[in-house]
């Protein structure tokens, strides 16, 4: 079974990110790798971003919407949270943000929650939403099955030395790429870093490099709509045949 290798990227904060993200994009556009993007509804109001996550999805990237808080400017402190959310206010924040991305032309069936985990309630709700992925910091959720697959997420986030940061990353994606023997599931290397990072050039590079050491390895790329259950079929309908049927096919 073949590693998987995802890379996402998250915190982008607006129009100022653009141009790292977009350079950041098309390096793995060049490797043939997607993309999966983090995005809050926040961003999602006709922006220069939104048109850029139009495009990225037109070339194959995913977006993950990353949390349940629709746009609005009076926030309160520590009530965005998902881990202790309850089913019907997780339910009423979904439609809310879903609104967002309908206006915006954008789709997603995979969730991010803001505080690392969800909670159940948030969980039923995005299932009942017809959502099929929960993506948390030390687990992947296929909310179709019910699998849960657990997989560290590397990041460059931590109070070490950039360098140390650096050289952990490359470090995790190494160890993920050798395969154990009796593992259940194929390897997977999940790589995150944020759009600051981007502008900082040993972060980017350590980032660059462990791309790299996945895909000489032989990881295949994916975006984590990829990594789960597909939708389900629409039931079959028969065609309906307007009027009134001809009961002599010879001389329809």
């Amino acid at each position: 079974m073949s590693t998987r290798l995802v890379v996402s990227l998250y915190g982008i904060r607006g129009e100022q990110d653009l141009v790292r993200c977009a350079s950041f994009a098309a390096r793995l556009d060049r490797l043939r790798a997607g993309l999966s993007v983090f995005v809050p509804a926040s961003l999602l109001t006709g922006s220069a971003v939104t048109d850029w996550l139009r495009e990225r999805l037109a070339s194959g990237d995913a977006l993950v919407l990353h949390g349940l808080e629709p746009p609005r400017s009076n926030r309160i402190r520590g009530r965005h949270d998902d881990r202790r959310r309850p089913r019907h206010e997780a339910g009423l924040r979904l439609t809310a943000v879903n609104a967002v991305l309908e206006a915006a032309g954008l789709g997603s069936e995979t969730f991010a929650p803001l505080g690392g985990r969800a909670s159940t309630g948030t969980l039923a709700a995005l299932r009942a939403a017809g959502f099929g992925a929960c993506v948390e910091p030390e687990v992947l959720r296929d909310l179709r099955t019910g699998r849960v697959r657990r997989s560290r997420v590397g990041t460059l986030t931590g109070f070490r030395s950039e360098s140390a940061r650096c050289r952990g990353l490359r470090s995790m994606a190494e160890r993920e790429i050798r395969a154990r023997p009796g593992r259940a599931w194929p390897g997977l290397v999940r790589l995150a870093i944020s759009a600051e990072d981007l502008g900082h050039p040993a972060r980017r590079a350590a980032v660059h490099d462990a791309i790299d050491l996945a895909l000489l390895h032989g990881a295949v790329p994916a975006t984590y709509p990829e990594l789960v259950a597909p939708p389900p079929a629409p039931p079959y309908s028969a065609p309906t045949v307007r009027g009134t049927p001809n009961p002599d096919p010879l001389t329809s």
